[in-house]
């Protein structure tokens, strides 16, 4: 099996942003785990990925480490599950952020993180967010169905930034 040319790997990491008291993860850090990574002869492709773990989003914090990173010219995308609206709009801000992903797997036996829905697919606060901010960003209506595995997946474009949402059956 081959893999996908195309594709670009991403460093992980959590703590990045969220906060700037943590000495071990920080975006100079992380900047200096790129710059190691290249030193050594890796020249390939390469994004920044953040786990974004929010107590309470400091949201200059953010943006100033958003804008530190991105000086790396490289995509940086985004996780984030507790405040998904607040950092979904800073991060649209950003020029460097290529995307914020939401993993919303949905269960039968209930919710498992941030689920959208309920098993009667009325709307969670995340989901009423996702919806909220589709309406705004989307210029048409918007609509999907799952696959025959009970997966679902689009983007959404709304300047430079990609909103990305996978849901899984578990």
């Amino acid at each position: 099996m081959r893999g996908d040319s195309r594709a670009i790997p991403y460093l992980n990491d959590f703590n990045t942003i969220e906060h700037g008291y943590d000495g071990i993860s920080n975006p100079a850090k992380y900047l200096e785990k790129i710059r190691d990574l290249r030193s050594h002869g890796y020249n390939g492709p390469l994004g920044i990925g953040l786990q974004g773990h929010f107590v309470k989003p400091n949201l200059p914090y953010i943006r100033s480490s958003l804008d530190m990173l991105a000086s790396a010219g490289l995509p940086i995308w985004i996780t984030e599950e507790v405040y998904l609206e607040e950092i979904i709009r800073e991060g649209s801000c950003t020029s460097g952020v290529k995307g914020i992903m939401m993993w919303a797997p949905w269960s039968p036996k209930g919710c498992y993180r941030m689920c959208l829905t309920d098993n009667n697919f009325k709307n969670f606060p995340t989901g009423d967010v996702v919806d909220k901010i589709l309406k705004e960003w989307s210029h048409q209506g918007f609509s999907g169905t799952t696959d025959e595995n009970g997966f679902f997946e689009t983007s959404l474009f709304y300047k430079t930034i990609k909103l990305k949402s996978v849901i899984t059956k578990m």
